[in-house]
């Protein structure tokens, strides 16, 4: 996807903090690029990007983890970045190749919107690779109608048609925990150029029946917020607890959109330290 890559080095130099190193991997839905940082003998976490953006976009949001365990983000197919743009039909065998093409066993694994669906698809395929599992603002429960998620999809619509900065920005604005004018450029940018040149997803990844995560019994962190259009915390609170049955907490960020602002990432990454470290241990060095 060349057309995504000035924006994905822009996003790595804006919004990441940390040294990243780039990786391929083979699979068999194509060559796969992943990005890594932290110590590589660390606990792996593996990290699904959301969709419609790059992959240094989602990472973002729990790059200080790498102080603590090993990221791997892979860039998904069919999304922003680097790895083959084809969609694959099932998401769940790709992982695997991932995990194998990495010589990683099992791994903790964190699904930020679009790679939440990707995660539980992988928690029914291959529930065995799967050590932890954080689910953030996740696809995969499905959707609620509202007039915010209406409004977004016809001004995404009109955008497409005739592509204006200011029918971008209306119709990302509902997304954003904060002012639309005060969120980086190149997150901007990037949506805007999914929107023009990409396929609009009529549905997001997730299991065929919800029903099929019920020998999902790895221990599990969802984290909802208040005012997400796509996945609203009190429509989607009840089907998490009705499906998942190691489900340890379910927390709703007050005031949260789906993009969240930089003090509700900041909230998520101490939810999932917490998480892990309760599971794993702290790292005591």
């Amino acid at each position: 996807m060349s057309r995504f890559e000035g924006l994905y080095d822009d996003a790595t130099s804006a919004l990441l903090d940390i040294p990243v190193t780039d990786r391929w991997v083979e699979t068999s839905e194509g060559r796969t690029h992943v990005l890594t940082a932290g110590d590589a003998t660390a606990p792996p976490v593996v990290v699904f990007q959301g969709g419609n953006v790059t992959n240094p976009v989602t990472l973002a949001w729990v790059q200080e983890l790498a102080d603590e365990y090993y990221l791997i983000a892979p860039d998904t197919p069919g999304q922003p970045g680097w790895s083959d743009p084809h969609e694959p039909e099932e998401y769940g065998p790709w992982v695997v190749d991932v995990l194998d093409g990495l010589g990683i066993d099992r791994a903790a694994i964190v699904g930020v919107s679009h790679g939440g669906g990707i995660l539980l698809e992988a928690a029914v395929h291959a529930p065995d690779r799967i050590t932890a599992a954080v689910l953030v603002a996740p696809a995969g429960f499905g959707t609620h109608p509202s007039w915010a998620l209406a409004r977004i999809v016809v001004l995404s619509l009109a955008y497409r048609v005739v592509p204006r900065r200011g029918l971008l920005t209306r119709a990302l604005a509902p997304m954003f925990s904060d002012p639309i004018e005060t969120v980086d450029n190149v997150v901007i940018e990037t949506v805007g150029q999914a929107l023009r040149t990409g396929d609009l997803q009529a549905s997001f990844p997730g299991p065929d029946d919800l029903a099929d995560l019920a020998v999902f019994n790895t221990p599990t962190l969802v984290i909802l917020s208040e005012r997400d259009p796509f996945f609203p915390a009190s429509r989607i609170r009840p089907r998490v607890e009705q499906t998942l049955p190691a489900l340890v907490e379910c927390i709703t960020l007050a005031g949260e959109g789906h993009f969240l602002s930089p003090p509700g990432q900041e909230r998520v990454t101490d939810h999932i330290r917490g998480f892990l470290d309760e599971l794993f241990g702290p790292d005591e060095e």
